[in-house]
C-alpha cells in the first residue's frame, strides 16, 4: 500500500477550571495597552488564523460542514491494511464560522490528510496562494493546481516579513504514530516552530501537527527552547481501527509539556469532527499540578497573546 494514500479520496484558564471560552479572549494584555500581539483564532480541527501586525497565516485549511464535510478513508473502522479503508464522508459536529481569505498571506500545511486540507478548502483557496508544505506532499498540492508551493524541510528556517513584523518558520518532524511501521504508511508530516518578532517583542509558538512525543520529535524541538504557546493536536484518532492510535491523547500532551515547559497550551484537533474520538475534557485533569496555562476554547474564539 502506498504511503498515506490509504486515507485519500478519489484569559487563560487555570487547570482546575476546564471552562470553555468563546468569542474572544485576551490572554495577556491589560486594557488600553497598545502593545504588539499575536492573535490566534481556532476555526476547528487544525485550522487556525495567526495574525501578528499586518501578517496573517492560515493553518491546515478545512472548511466543509455538515454530514459530508470531507471525504477520506476511515481510520477508526476495521479494514485490511493491504487494501486500505473504505472512503467515506466524514461529519463535522460544529458549524464552520466562515473565513475571509483576502488578508491571508501564507498557508502552513502540516500534511494533506483531508481533515487538514479538505475538498471545500481546495475549491475555495486561490490557486496562487503561497503554501509552505512538507516535502512529501508538495507534488500532490501542485497537482491540485496550486502554483506557489514552497517546500518546508525539517530543520529548515524561512523568514517572512510584512510591515513591522517578521516570522521565522522552522519545520520540525511530525510522526503520525508511535509505531514506526504505521508512521511509514501514513507518511511524514511537519510540525512548525514559529518565532514572531516586532522590534524587541517576540512570541514563540510550537504547533505540533499530527504527531506524538517520539524521540525523533523531542530531539528536534528540545534545542529550540521553551515555547510561549504550545498547540498540540489531540483527538485519539484510530484507537478503534487496525492502525492503532494516530493522534495524541491527553497523556501524550502531558509528556510534551513535561519536556518543553511551555508558557501556554492551546489544544486543537478535537471535538470538530466525528472522526476525533477522545473528548478534550480529559486534558485539564491530565495536566493537574502543572504550572502552564490552559486555553480551552470553542471554535471561532480569538485569543490575543501579548
Amino acid at each position: 500500500m502506498k504511503r498515506r494514500t490509504f486515507l485519500k479520496s478519489a484569559g487563560t484558564m487555570t487547570l482546575a477550571t476546564p471552562a470553555i471560552l468563546g468569542t474572544s479572549f485576551d490572554a495577556g494584555a491589560a486594557p488600553g495597552q497598545d502593545v504588539p500581539s499575536l492573535d490566534i483564532t481556532w476555526l476547528g480541527g487544525a485550522t487556525m488564523l495567526l495574525i501578528c501586525g499586518e501578517l496573517t497565516l492560515l493553518t491546515d485549511p478545512a472548511f466543509g460542514e455538515g454530514d459530508r464535510a470531507f471525504q477520506m478513508g476511515n481510520p477508526n473502522a476495521m479494514f485490511d491494511l493491504a487494501k486500505g479503508p473504505d472512503v467515506i464522508f466524514h461529519k463535522r459536529n460544529t458549524p464552520f464560522s466562515g473565513i475571509d481569505l483576502a488578508p491571508v498571506d501564507h498557508v502552513l500545511v502540516s500534511h494533506l490528510h483531508e481533515d487538514h486540507f479538505d475538498q471545500e478548502a481546495e475549491r475555495m483557496l486561490p490557486k496562487e496562494m503561497p503554501f509552505f508544505v512538507p516535502a512529501h506532499d508538495r507534488a500532490k498540492l501542485a497537482a491540485k493546481g496550486f502554483s506557489d508551493t514552497r517546500q518546508a524541510d525539517w530543520g529548515q528556517h524561512q523568514v517572512l516579513k510584512k510591515g513591522k513584523v517578521s516570522v521565522t518558520i522552522s519545520a520540525v518532524p511530525a510522526e503520525h504514530s508511535e509505531n514506526p511501521e504505521i508512521a511509514g504508511i501514513l507518511g511524514p508530516g511537519n510540525g512548525y516552530w514559529l518565532t514572531f518578532e516586532q522590534d524587541s517583542w517576540q512570541k514563540t509558538v510550537y504547533w505540533t501537527g499530527d504527531t506524538f512525543p517520539t524521540p525523533r520529535v523531542l530531539e528536534a524541538v528540545a534545542p529550540l527552547g521553551r515555547p510561549d504557546i504550545f498547540i498540540p493536536h489531540l483527538g485519539g484518532v484510530g484507537t478503534t481501527g487496525p492502525l492503532g492510535q494516530i493522534s495524541m491523547g491527553s497523556n501524550h500532551v502531558t509528556d510534551f509539556v513535561d519536556r518543553l515547559k511551555p508558557g501556554k497550551i492551546l489544544p486543537v484537533h478535537h471535538s470538530t469532527y466525528a472522526l476525533y474520538l477522545e473528548p478534550v475534557y480529559g486534558l485539564p485533569a491530565a495536566l493537574e499540578n502543572r504550572s502552564q496555562g490552559l486555553d480551552l476554547v470553542s471554535e471561532g474564539t480569538c485569543l490575543r497573546y501579548t
